[in-house]
C-alpha cells in the first residue's frame, strides 16, 4: 500500500496537513489558558504555513507575488481561498498575537478565530486536493 501523496506539482504541502491535523486537534482539548496558548502558537504556526504554501503554488503557476496580501488576493482569484478578506483578518489576529499576550486576545482567538481559521484552511486544502492530479508530476 503506496502512502498518500501531497504534492500540487512540485509543492509538497504535507506539512500544512499536518499542521492542521495538530491544531483541529489541540482546539478540540484545550481547556485551560495553557493548552489555549497552544492552540494560539498552533494558529500562527498554521498561518505561516498556509502563506508560504500558496505562494509556492502561485510561483507554480508563473504567479509572483510580494506581499502576503497579494499572495491572499491571487489565491482567492484562482479560487484557492474563498475570500481574501478572510486572510486579511487572520493577518491581523497573526500580528497581534505574535507581539502582544492580552487574555481578551487568546479568548477571541480560541473562541472564534481559530474555528474559522480552521473552515478556511480546510478550504484551501480541499481545493489543493481536487487540483492536484492535474499538476501530478508523476503523471505521463
Amino acid at each position: 500500500m503506496t502512502e498518500k501523496q501531497y504534492l500540487y506539482g512540485e509543492v509538497n504541502y504535507f506539512p500544512l496537513v499536518k499542521a492542521r491535523d495538530i491544531l483541529a486537534r489541540i482546539f478540540q482539548t484545550a481547556h485551560n489558558e495553557a493548552e489555549k496558548m497552544g492552540v494560539v502558537q498552533a494558529f500562527e504556526f498554521c498561518y505561516e504555513l498556509s502563506w508560504r504554501s500558496l505562494r509556492k503554488i502561485l510561483r507554480f503557476h508563473g504567479v509572483e507575488v510580494e506581499t502576503v496580501r497579494d499572495a491572499f488576493r491571487e489565491g482567492a482569484k484562482l479560487k484557492f481561498l474563498k475570500d481574501a478578506e478572510k486572510w486579511f483578518e487572520y493577518l491581523k489576529k497573526r500580528n497581534i498575537t505574535v507581539h502582544t499576550y492580552r487574555k481578551e486576545i487568546l479568548d477571541d482567538l480560541f473562541s472564534n478565530t481559530a474555528k474559522d481559521f480552521l473552515l478556511d484552511l480546510d478550504y484551501f486544502l480541499d481545493q489543493l486536493e481536487k487540483q492536484a492530479p492535474n499538476y501530478d508530476p508523476t503523471r505521463k
